[in-house]
């Protein structure tokens, strides 16, 4: 992204502000007016010229007549890294489906901690470079360039994944092969469906993997399982069929919407 960017607000989306407090974070180490002038600088557009890359953020701040050119580094994950993340992430239904929907979930990190892993800067990992002649480390235009990014990273969290070393196709690209070579679960029957435990489960209802088809006119699939019931005649299994049918085709009409 280049151009100016100018914003009231740094970071709208939980991991635009999970960004901008990895920086404020440092406030309790180094109270002085670095962070405020940064602010300042982000706001009145000084901040021009953004490019994300793996490992990297440069960027130029402009102001009184001068252009500085500033350098964030972030360590970018090697394959082997890259590879554990996805395993873990493939892990999570809801992760997959929100990562391919183009969104962060907020506990990615905790999945992530599980294989030793952070999308967000860690203590220490996080350096910059600037042309000025300030001695601190973020000077205030690196601040200002960080607080610029986090709207960014509202607009497109895969600069996090970007920044770590995979770009938004290849991870997506890796999460799907990854999911689709994953052995199916074991499906229970009915009959091995334990009734004093059924509704006493505490499993993640997001993993469980559901395939919904539109209806046909078939006998419902649970009907079907039941087969023949003793003691009801023709008529009535008609009407149970009928029943069952009708509402197999509402619950559909209420999946989509409509």
């Amino acid at each position: 992204m280049s151009g100016k960017q100018r914003t009231e607000s740094f970071g709208a989306t939980w991991w635009g502000r999970r960004w901008r407090r990895a920086l404020e974070s440092l406030g309790a180490t180094y109270p002085n007016p670095r962070l405020p002038h940064g602010r300042s600088l982000a706001r009145k557009g000084a901040v021009q010229d953004l490019v994300v890359e793996p490992g990297r953020i440069r960027a130029q701040a402009h102001g009184r007549g001068r252009a500085h050119d500033i350098v964030l580094t972030l360590p970018v994950f090697s394959d082997s890294d890259w590879e554990k993340a996805v395993e873990a992430l493939a892990g999570k239904l809801r992760h997959a489906a929100a990562l391919l929907q183009g969104e962060l979930p907020e506990d990615v990190d905790d999945t992530l901690r599980e294989v030793d892993l952070s999308l967000f800067p860690r203590t220490g990992e996080l350096g910059s470079t600037c042309t000025c002649t300030s001695k601190n480390e973020p000077c205030a235009h690196a601040a200002a360039v960080h607080y610029v990014l986090a709207p960014m990273l509202d607009a497109d969290p895969f600069l996090l994944t970007r920044l770590r070393g995979r770009d938004r196709e290849p991870l997506l690209a890796a999460l799907r092969a990854a999911r689709s070579g994953s052995a199916e679960p074991e499906r229970p029957t009915i009959d091995r469906l334990d009734p004093e435990t059924l509704f006493t489960a505490r499993g993640d209802l997001a993993a469980i993997a559901v395939h919904p088809h539109r209806p046909d006119g078939r006998v419902p699939e649970a009907l079907r399982l039941l087969g023949e019931i003793r003691g009801i005649d023709r008529e009535s299994w008609q009407h149970l069929v009928s029943a069952g049918q009708h509402a197999r085709n509402r619950a559909w009409t209420l999946a989509e919407g409509t």
